[in-house]
This record gives C-alpha cells, sequence and structure tokens, in this order.
C-alpha cells in the first residue's frame, strides 16, 4: 500500500543529497531542493535533476531555489540538511525562518552532527540517517549513483522506543528505492561508517589517491591500518564495540573500494572547507576525552587541515589576481 505523500525540503543537492531527492520526487513525494552551485540549480530547474548509474532517472523537483529567502512562504515535514558537515554550523540558522512541525534529517559523514541540530532545533524533531550509498556530480543538473551497500539505516534523538518518525521516513525511503531500516541505536550505526570513512578519507585525499591504489601500496594500506586500530579502540572505549574481528572486516570492506577517490580530494583541490573535523577530528576529541592514544588520527587531522587552508589561501589569491579556476 502506498505511503501517505510527503514534503521536503532537501538542504544540498550534491550526490547523497540529489540522489535522496531525486528517488523521492520520482516516488510521488513534493520534493524541494536548496544548494548554492547556480549552473547545477538552473538545469535542475529546467530539465529535472537527472541521475545516472544504479539509477536511472530525471524527476522535475517541486522547486528548486539558490537562497532560502524563496521558500519563506512553504512548510514541510521533513527538512534534510545533506550539505558537508563542515559548513552546517554557516547553513542551519538561515533556517529559523521556518515554521511547523517538521522533522530535521542529518543527511551527513561524520561524529555527532545530530547533536549540533538536536541543540538547534531540538532533540524530539531531529534524526540522523547513514546513507551507505555515494556517488558524483559528473557535470550540473547531473548525478552518478555509484554504490549503494544497502540498508541505510535511520534513528531519531527523541529516545521514543520504535520512534514513529523513524519508521516512517524508513518505509518511504525504501518504497523509493532506498533500502533503509529504523535503527534503535543510530549513533552505534554512526560509528560504525565513521570508521570506515576516517580510515581511508585523509590518506586518498592527502595524496591525491584512489581508494584502490591506497589499499593495493604496502606503505599505505599500513597507515589505513594503523588509523582502523585507533578509530576501533576508541570506539569501544565510547561504548561501541564492534566485535574482535571487525579490524579485518574493514580492511576487506576497503580494499574493495574501487578506483574513485573521495569527495574530500575535490574539497582540498578547491579550497574548501572539508569534513575532517567531523570524521579523524571526532575521533581525536573522543580519544583525549577517554584517554586513548590517538597519534595517527591527531597527523592526518593536522595535515588535512593545513592543506585546506594552503588551498584556500592559494584560491583566494587566484581571485585576486583575477585568475579562473575549475570547478
Amino acid at each position: 500500500m502506498a505511503l501517505e505523500r510527503r514534503k521536503f525540503l532537501v538542504v544540498g543537492l550534491g550526490p547523497v543529497g540529489g540522489v535522496f531527492a531525486a528517488l523521492l520526487s520520482a516516488a510521488g513525494h513534493e520534493v524541494y531542493g536548496v544548494d548554492v552551485w547556480k549552473d547545477h540549480v538552473d538545469l535542475i530547474r529546467s530539465k529535472g535533476l537527472e541521475v545516472e548509474g544504479l539509477r536511472t532517472l530525471k524527476p522535475k523537483l517541486a522547486q528548486v531555489c539558490t537562497s532560502f529567502e524563496q521558500l519563506e512562504s512553504r512548510s514541510f515535514d521533513y527538512v534534510v540538511i545533506a550539505v558537508k558537515a563542515g559548513i552546517m554550523q554557516a547553513v542551519v540558522p538561515q533556517l529559523d525562518f521556518l515554521k511547523g512541525d517538521f522533522q530535521v534529517l542529518a543527511l551527513q559523514n561524520g561524529i555527532d552532527n545530530e547533536e549540533y541540530l538536536g541543540e538547534h532545533f531540538g532533540r524530539e524533531r531531529t534524526m540522523r540517517m547513514v546513507a551507505n550509498y555515494a556517488g558524483c556530480a559528473p557535470q550540473a543538473g547531473l548525478l552518478k549513483m555509484v554504490f549503494f551497500n544497502d540498508p541505510n539505516y535511520v534513528g531519531c534523538l527523541c529516545s521514543a522506543d520504535g520512534c514513529a518518525h523513524a519508521r516512517e521516513l524508513a518505509e518511504l525511503l525504501t518504497e523509493a528505492g532506498l533500502r533503509t531500516e529504523a535503527a534503535p541505536d543510530i549513533k552505534r550505526c554512526v560509528w560504525r561508517k565513521a570508521i570506515l570513512n576516517a580510515a581511508l578519507t585523509p590518506v586518498c585525499s592527502l595524496l591525491d589517491m584512489t581508494m584502490a591504489d591506497v589499499m593495493s601500496c604496502h606503505e599505505t594500506f599500513h597507515v589505513v591500518e594503523m588509523v582502523l586500530d585507533e578509530c576501533i579502540k576508541v570506539a569501544r572505549a565510547r561504548g561501541y564495540d564492534f566485535g574482535e574481528g571487525f579490524l579485518d572486516y574493514c580492511l576487506d570492506y576497503l580494499s574493495r573500494g574501487g578506483h574513485h577517490k573521495p569527495s574530500m580530494s575535490r574539497d582540498l583541490k578547491f579550497g574548501l572547507v572539508t569534513e575532517i573535523d567531523f570524521l579523524n577530528g571526532k575521533i581525536v576529541s573522543h580519544g583525549i576525552r577517554l584517554g586513548v592514544p590517538v597519534p595517527v588520527n591527531t597527523t592526518l587531522t593536522a595535515m588535512v587541515k593545513a592543506r585546506e587552508m594552503a588551498a584556500a589561501n592559494e584560491r583566494r589569491e587566484q581571485a585576486e589576481s583575477g585568475g579562473k579556476d575549475e570547478r
């Protein structure tokens, strides 16, 4: 039986948020989108949001724009925060104009993102999703969905046993083609995925290597192994023990990552804010608080932040001199 039609606002129409928006729109829900990439927005507005890869569709969204002012008269059932975690605190206060009894969903990588949303909107209406699909945006108006290791997981901070909001959203997404399960302990799912991301993402990005290349090189494989060891120990101290075989599972999983680069590589290239503070940076802060040594994660976090700053400075100098850089 078809579920009730819902109204979604998706903030950030990149590969994760865009695929989310496209599939729900194709399934008959009323989906609005906001993104600062003007060419992307213009093409979505005129031709629809094209998705290729594991899914092929080109739905029209109800409305897509580059600023929130154009949505001030709207109300929503779900507000989905799909921008990078590093810019979340700059974006979320702009949503204070929203009225009504909506649920807000963190659809991002990283640890503790939902805690910030819970402080801003209230824990009873704050949700977190662990998306196990990914893709890329090869050009404006086009997204490629490259893998989906289903299911996704969604949970709520309301602490209600069997939260109705989490159950409904899981059912909506599953019906739309993104099989999702409601998780009673969503933070456990968050930590599990964050460990995998933290192990490979900064190494690939710092070296500008693909996941497959990092995992096939003996020296970088060993670095990944050391990062995983620290992350698993911090998670265990935090109360999330994934079992004795989890390190080997992670290494095997990451070895099948394929010949593509994480989005952090692109962020560093273009001088954008990365997610490092919400990945390895969170491992470091939790490790320090829990008394777990985290020297490798500390080093990687510092190196990414240094590269981030250098790339931002370079981009600013290019802009001041009238130079152009590719998007």
